[in-house]
């Protein structure tokens, strides 16, 4: 009967790990369902609908307040700051309490011997059957509070590098919504037109073959008339297709529910925004790439992390002193004092890690900074040939458009005649349509060149890292975030750009410090 606790005790376990087994569980409808409306109200929830004609400034401005990727990125430097704040914490001495309760069903007696094994005192005890204990301890060990000091010093440094993420996101997503901006504006002026012509260019392969069926026009000529048409048809097709997906960008990366119509408003005449690199030559705007790049400055702060990591290993082959102190309690009887305090002082040393790891640890430290300057220096010559390939993208891009303005107005004055002959009984139809066709494509391309320009403008500031110095607050009213990227053009319009860089550790900081403020990031998402 004394193993009958014993037996029940361990029938009890079991019984309460057979009920733990875990089984592989498919996920249902209702949470699938949940999760879908919960992802569609995050990327598309509290957004203001398009009212009107979609201006750039306000095209951008919705990517900033509403696009996911530089949300995400927006994020991910919040959870950094989080981070560096729990970081913090970990520098504090740590305090504990505690409390117990103790009963036993039989008294706590006990003998002892002598030096001789003879017993020298009858069973007795100094424990009642039933006791309770509490303590408060505070621990300090001086050792993990230097390695933690250096650890919250590379989140510090991790918070920045999100900072430079975010900033480079920005910017890419400003870049990115010009160009689809202007693409968009050309499908928007083509559309007008280019339905009429596939109606035009399709009855008159309807017309052709009817032709051939009454066996008017079976010759190689009228075949080739047919063909003509039929690759006419193709390229206004294709052009259709992709003036559709200019316009689909467009709304992606404003953050558009999809399906959302809209119309873009303005021309290239009446959004002209100066170059700040135009007075620029190759040398000095590689100066300035390599002192404002992102990806440069992150590299930067990646050095000092690796630094501090070092810093770290060489630390942890040192003995550890753990300062100790607390006061406890005891209502135990038999106790003279039931309550006293108490303070230690202990040093520890890892001996095997110091002796045995410990140049490893160290030597792997100082590889990692060494292997952060390589990857630097490899960093530095991408950038510099973005920066070359970019200059010369941007001379070649407005040239190009140039003669791409050139050649529409030479193809309007050529449909116009070639309609005109056609009208008057003096020129083909086919001729007609050809110089129509012409005269629409160079006018897309005289858009999409004027894009491309535009588009190579923003690479160039792309490719030298040039970006507003402050930070844009998503959650403010879609009508004051234009107006403030409206002055962040205007600015780094006329801004003139030092030959040494523009980078500004306090702009950054000032970042920074809106983006640690923004708590309530999480709770708008």
């Amino acid at each position: 009967m004394r193993y009958l606790p014993t037996v029940a005790a361990f029938a009890a376990t079991l019984a309460l790990l057979s009920a733990c087994t875990v089984t592989p569980e498919a996920v249902d409808r209702a949470s699938i369902e949940e999760r879908v409306n919960a992802d569609m109200a995050t990327a598309f929830g509290n957004q203001q609908p398009v009212s009107g004609p979609v201006t750039l400034n306000e095209a951008i401005a919705r990517a900033i307040a509403y696009n996911m990727d530089n949300r995400l990125k927006l994020m991910e430097a919040a959870v950094a700051n989080r981070e560096l704040k729990l970081s913090r914490w970990e520098m504090l001495p740590e305090i504990a309490a505690d409390a117990g309760y103790w009963h036993r069903n039989k008294q706590h007696f006990a003998s002892s011997e002598d030096v001789d094994g003879n017993e020298s005192l009858v069973q007795s005890t100094s424990l009642d059957k039933t006791y309770s204990t509490a303590g408060l301890d505070l621990y300090w060990n001086v050792l993990d509070f230097g390695i933690n000091y250096l650890s919250a010093k590379q989140a510090a440094d991790g918070v920045m590098i999100a900072v430079e993420r975010q900033r480079k996101m920005m910017h890419n997503v400003i870049m990115d919504v010009e160009y689809a901006y202007w693409m968009a504006q050309a499908a928007q002026r083509a559309e007008t037109r280019l339905p009429t012509l596939i109606k035009r260019t399709r009855e008159a392969l309807a017309r052709s073959r009817v032709s051939a069926e009454r066996g008017l026009r079976k010759t190689e000529a009228s075949l080739a008339y047919r063909r003509e048409l039929l690759q006419t048809l193709q390229q206004l097709i294709e052009l259709e297709g992709n003036m559709h997906d200019a316009r689909r960008e467009l709304a992606s990366l404003m953050g558009l529910p999809p399906g959302t119509e809209y119309r873009v408003a303005g021309s290239e005449s009446g959004d002209s925004i100066g170059n700040p690199f135009a007075n620029m030559d190759i040398v000095a705007l590689e100066q300035y790439g390599l002192r404002n790049r992102p990806e440069l400055i992150e590299e930067d702060y990646r050095r000092r992390m690796a630094a501090d990591e070092l810093r770290k290993a060489c630390l942890e082959l040192l003995p550890g002193l753990e300062l100790h102190t607390g006061y406890r309690y005891d209502d135990n009887s038999f106790l003279l004092y039931n309550d006293w305090g108490e303070s230690s002082l202990q040093l520890t040393w890892n001996l095997l890690h110091t002796v045995v790891a410990g140049r490893d640890t160290v030597d792997y430290a100082r590889d990692n900074i060494k292997l952060g300057d390589v990857r630097r220096a490899a960093l530095t010559v991408a950038v510099l040939t973005q920066i070359d390939l970019a200059h010369s993208h941007l001379r070649r891009a407005q040239l190009n458009y140039q003669y791409a303005l050139e050649l529409a107005d030479i193809d309007q004055q050529m449909a116009q005649q070639a309609r005109a002959r056609w009208q008057a009984s003096q020129g083909t139809e086919l001729e007609s349509i050809r110089a129509a066709t012409r005269n629409l494509l160079s006018g897309v391309r005289r858009d999409v060149t004027y894009a491309d320009w535009r588009n190579a403008n923003g690479k160039l500031g792309n490719a030298v890292g040039f970006s507003p110095e402050y930070y844009i607050d998503y959650r403010q009213p879609l009508d004051l975030i234009q107006q403030q990227v409206a002055d962040m053009r205007a600015a780094g319009a006329s801004r003139e750009l030092l030959p040494t860089g523009g980078y500004s550790p306090v702009g950054v900081e000032a970042r920074q410090s809106r983006i640690a403020d923004d708590s309530q990031a999480s709770v708008r998402w």
